[in-house]
């Protein structure tokens, strides 16, 4: 295994150069959040397609007879830190679900419910790579709830570029021909997808870049299986064109929320992550003993209760020992 210098969470790229310069990003394993801009919703519903998960949390709101927010907002958040934060934390792909909130004419992140502004949350990681020079991210704007316009869906293009334009990978269309350390020179070091793109935006890539996967399952142990055989599928192919992702998340069902009044039980999103987080590793070394990546892109809920970049440093070859 490679050995690099010694390396902190938030220079984790850079720190590590020696071993990730020479690699593009469908060489490497980054680390990533679940519905990253979570951490603040407010009460607002966000306009959109009907949605099971949705229609099965007002059912349980109107079950135990509480306020649907009283439910929806904490199995809606699945993470508790800023951009700014969790890039601090060593994260470096972020799953950012924007939504068209006509009530304010602006996108707003959200899970159900609206959270802050996407301008904001995408300054906090210009913030960070102005900080930073040898960090990269990849960011993944999806799920356009809100009935956007295509004006308003330019409007989100133009935000991101306006933020991020002069630090954007060019869309090469999925080859990812620059190394890291190339990237990085280039100071090209956010790659940005949109699910939708309208008009002429060459730095951002097509959603599709992105070949997304999720158990959809409330059990560790159908989650664990899920990823086992998803691994298998990533690693029976080169996937050209895209950057592969894998989830290490469980989705609740209506009889895990209704479950969370009781005592013993997760009461909301973070702590039902916190049961499958710390069987991450075990997960990883028994798809290492095959010989086995985890792809270009893993995601979790409530990153920092996890071990996800230690996880993702083995991975990548790098043996050193995160000092926090």
């Amino acid at each position: 295994m490679a050995a690099a210098s010694a390396l902190t969470p938030a220079t984790w790229i850079g720190d590590s150069m020696s071993v990730l310069g020479s690699k593009t990003l469908k060489e490497v394993l980054l680390t990533g959040t679940h519905d990253s801009g979570t951490y603040y919703l407010t009460n607002s519903l966000m306009v959109g397609a009907a949605d099971p998960q949705l229609e099965e949390l007002i059912k349980v709101a109107e079950k135990l007879n509480v306020p649907i927010e009283d439910i929806i907002t904490p199995w809606g958040t699945a993470q508790d830190q800023t951009f700014y934060e969790q890039m601090s934390g060593g994260i470096r792909y972020f799953d950012l679900r924007a939504g068209w909130d006509n009530s304010t004419q602006c996108w707003r992140a959200f899970h159900f419910e609206c959270g802050l502004p996407v301008q904001a949350l995408v300054n906090d990681i210009r913030r960070f790579l102005l900080q930073y020079p040898s960090e990269i991210v990849v960011v993944e704007a999806s799920h356009f709830w809100g009935n956007p316009t295509s004006l308003q869906i330019k409007q989100l293009a133009d935000i991101l570029m306006l933020e991020l334009g002069d630090l954007m990978y060019p869309n090469d269309n999925g080859t990812f021909a620059l190394t890291i350390g190339e990237m990085v020179d280039a100071n090209q070091r956010a790659v940005v997808t949109m699910e939708t793109i309208v008009g002429s935006y060459p730095a951002i890539f097509n959603g599709d870049v992105i070949y997304n996967t999720y158990a959809n399952s409330d059990k560790l142990s159908g989650m664990v299986q899920f990823n086992n055989a998803t691994v298998q599928q990533f690693m029976g192919s080169t996937w050209p064109g895209q950057l592969f992702k894998l989830s290490w998340t469980l989705t609740p069902a209506t009889d895990v929320i209704l479950e969370g009044a009781l005592i013993g039980h997760p009461h909301n999103l973070l702590e039902l992550a916190d049961t499958a987080n710390p069987h991450l590793p075990a997960f990883w070394q028994s798809m290492k003993e095959k010989g086995w990546k985890l792809g270009n892109i893993l995601i979790i809920d409530h990153y920092e209760a996890s071990e996800i970049l230690e996880v993702v440093l083995d991975a990548n070859g790098i043996s050193q020992v995160l000092t926090y």
